[in-house]
């Protein structure tokens, strides 16, 4: 990299509007990065899109559950404002775009999945793209979906400051203290497997986040939805994460029970597994999930492997800071200027 690209500050735009409540994944990535970039002395956080070289979006959406069109898009890349009915007449602008991509819904929420369109509508706009895993980055590949040749794959990371274990916890393999974390209530995420581990006796399940109407909780303690400080110190306080989601690219949920020193319990498909280096860091569910007898073998398979582990995970745990991953978009942005 040249000496000039090292010395000009970064003219960062966030097309993505935040909200303080819980709100998913995409919500905290947004709100963890804003956070590190109003402190680096290296980037300018314009307060208008307008101003901004280089514009971070996930492509689709410009805050929790508000749409956006490839016209508005259109608009944010010439300086306009996000509604000006100019962008439906003209083409793409000057400021490059950097779309941050999660997996399919087509793939993990098939019920969802035409809520993909709108992104591969204005996929054609992106200047470059940053994948969560490999897995995301193939999802994408297998569907046939074009994508910018500016890319990188970067793993998400985990605020430190409310996401950290508790190195005196201690394992007790005749009260297992599970806990499971969702904000979507989508029926991939697993819930029939977190109530059916909740009827296993020496199991206690401690829910995290929205619970679906329709399926039975059993005797799972529903915890409801809590700001990233409560969370951690309930991850703090358990043993394993019980992670059945299906398809996952990469869920903040696993890097959160990483950063806070949990093995994870998980479903063997998505970016999961390589979040996990398989099972260095977790165990894969077994696939007969519905008989009790085999989910007691497995959970006495898991609590003889918790403390190796763990102690994987604590020999590696500054991988999950956000400043790592903060880091690595600073670097693709830099080879935009």
């Amino acid at each position: 990299m040249n000496q000039f690209v090292r010395d000009t500050k970064l003219n960062l735009g966030i097309l993505y509007n935040i909200t303080s409540r819980p709100w998913g994944g995409v919500n905290s990535f947004f709100r963890n990065f804003q956070r590190y970039a109003q402190t680096d002395k290296r980037v300018i956080i314009s307060a208008k899109l307008s101003e901004a070289d280089i514009i971070l979006t996930v492509g689709h959406y410009s805050g929790p559950g508000i749409m956006m069109r490839k016209w508005q898009l259109k608009n944010v890349s010439r300086g306009f404002s996000l509604n000006n009915f100019l962008g439906k007449f003209s083409g793409k602008g000057k400021k490059k775009l950097t779309f941050r991509l999660d997996g399919l819904r087509r793939i993990y929420a098939p019920e969802a999945g035409r809520l993909d369109e709108p992104l591969i509508k204005n996929l054609p706009l992106a200047d470059s793209v940053i994948f969560q895993s490999k897995y995301s980055r193939n999802s994408f590949i297998k569907e046939n979906i074009t994508y910018p040749k500016h890319q990188d794959i970067i793993i998400n990371g985990a605020n430190f400051e409310n996401f950290f274990p508790n190195k005196e916890i201690e394992l007790d393999s005749n009260k297992i203290n599970l806990v499971s974390n969702s904000w979507s209530n989508n029926h991939k995420k697993g819930f029939k497997t977190i109530a059916r581990f909740s009827k296993i006796d020496r199991v206690k399940v401690s829910h995290i986040g929205n619970w679906p109407n329709d399926i039975s909780p059993e005797k799972v303690r529903l915890l409801g939805t809590m700001n990233e400080e409560r969370i951690g110190h309930v991850l703090r306080g358990a043993n394993f994460l019980l992670f059945p989601s299906e398809n996952e690219a990469c869920s903040n949920v696993v890097i959160e029970a990483l950063a806070s020193g949990l093995p994870v319990l998980y479903h063997n498909s998505g970016g999961t597994p390589e979040l996990c280096q398989n099972n260095n860091f977790g165990l894969p569910l077994p696939e007969n999930i519905q008989d009790l007898n085999i989910n007691r073998r497995f959970l006495d398979e898991a609590v003889d492997s918790h403390a190796t582990m763990r102690a994987q995970i604590l020999g590696r745990i500054s991988s999950f800071n956000f400043r790592i991953c903060y880091e690595k978009y600073i670097e693709h942005f830099q080879t935009l200027v």
